[in-house]
């Protein structure tokens, strides 16, 4: 129950707190991503003459210096069984300290990190055949891409909504535009009471009285009459 006199507090804007609340998740979903792109980053692949390769990561990717049509090249586990392989749907290349590898085959299913003995027997080109991990380019790019908006979208709208606050917040710190009466305007007299204004004296309106009659001789008249 508000008393007589007393103004009821302002509401409190909740833009401030989405504000930060956007600029916390943004922060996450970029970290987030950052770190997505550290994972999925294409790394050397290693060279395989010495027939041993040792994979950090999941799955398996088999490399080429120069495009060949039918990757001439076997896999075998640290136990000895084959592990099958697959071209790649479509051309992918990757380039890594100016060196640029095509993708020639990747295991049929996703192997664990490990040793992996392959073997390439190649007599019909002069390429040079490496093995890494798994990776994907479009991860890669995808990762970045989406670092990009998280930055762009979530800090686009934490400052929106923390301009908009402030605009609201020095709005109503403003007083209501109300313009001072001036005194004796007509309509803009305070209510009370005030002492009435004296009227000036009224001119009458009658003659003075003529003087009384003095008889005396009047050379016009006759003595005595």
């Amino acid at each position: 129950m508000s008393m007589p006199g007393m103004s009821a507090a302002p509401k409190k804007s909740i833009l401030p707190t989405l504000a930060i609340v956007c600029f916390v998740v943004g922060a996450v979903l970029t970290a987030f991503f950052v770190w997505r792109i550290v994972v999925t980053a294409p790394s050397t692949p290693q060279p395989i003459e010495g027939g041993t390769v040792h994979l950090k990561k999941e799955g398996l990717t088999i490399y080429s210096s120069v495009p060949v049509l039918t990757p001439p090249c076997t896999v075998k586990d640290a136990s000895g069984n084959d592990v099958p392989t697959k071209k790649p749907g479509g051309s992918e290349t990757i380039t890594i300290n100016g060196d640029t590898w095509y993708v020639v085959a990747r295991s049929a299913s996703t192997v664990p990190a490990g040793d992996y003995s392959i073997s390439c027997t190649d007599s019909g080109t002069s390429a040079t055949y490496a093995a890494g991990p798994k990776s994907s380019i479009g991860a890669f790019v995808l990762s970045i891409f989406a670092t990009v908006l998280s930055l762009l979208i979530f800090l686009g709208l934490g400052v929106t909504f923390l301009t908009i606050g402030l605009v609201r917040k020095n709005r109503g710190r403003r007083p209501t535009g109300t313009f001072p009466t001036q005194p004796g305007a007509p309509g803009n007299y305070p209510p009370g009471n005030y002492p009435q204004q004296p009227m000036p004296p009224q001119q009458s309106n009658t003659f003075p009285a003529p003087p009384p009659y003095n008889p005396g001789q009047n050379p016009d008249r006759p003595q005595g009459q």
